[in-house]
């Protein structure tokens, strides 16, 4: 906001550095967590997950397998899924197609192998449906 202002009005640009630094961030991110991504996803992780889930407030994931790999499909947007072991031991899936990239549903480890995504503030579960 500080560097629109002073494009806007002649200002000093004294927050240029600011732009270009939080323009490389999310680029740093996910070139470092490209190395444990197992792309497609392991055969062994994607054979926990179910046909279906559902969350009361997110709606639902239509999981699909084929040769390409698991396609999370979600009705408005839909993208391939890639494998991750946390050092935590727990497994992630975190979509991988450009533009959906980096949204990460974390495996629960009960009977019910629920998927778990979070954001700031958020925990959403979904459950595996019928």
């Amino acid at each position: 906001m500080r560097r629109l202002l002073e494009v806007l009005y002649d200002g000093r640009p004294e927050a240029a550095d600011d732009v270009a630094a939080a323009a490389k961030t999310p680029f740093a991110r996910l070139a470092a967590e490209r190395p444990h991504l197992v792309v497609p996803a392991a055969p062994d992780a994607a054979a926990a997950l179910a046909a279906h889930y559902h969350s009361a407030d997110l709606g639902h994931i239509d999981v699909m397998r084929g040769s390409g790999g698991v396609t999370f499909d979600f009705g408005a947007f839909k993208s391939h899924v890639a494998s991750r072991k946390n050092d935590d031991g727990m497994i992630s899936f975190v979509t991988v197609d450009p533009g959906d990239a980096g949204f990460e549903f974390v495996l629960g480890t009960g009977a019910t192998k629920t998927l778990t995504i979070r954001d700031g503030q958020h925990v959403y579960v979904y459950q595996p449906a019928t």
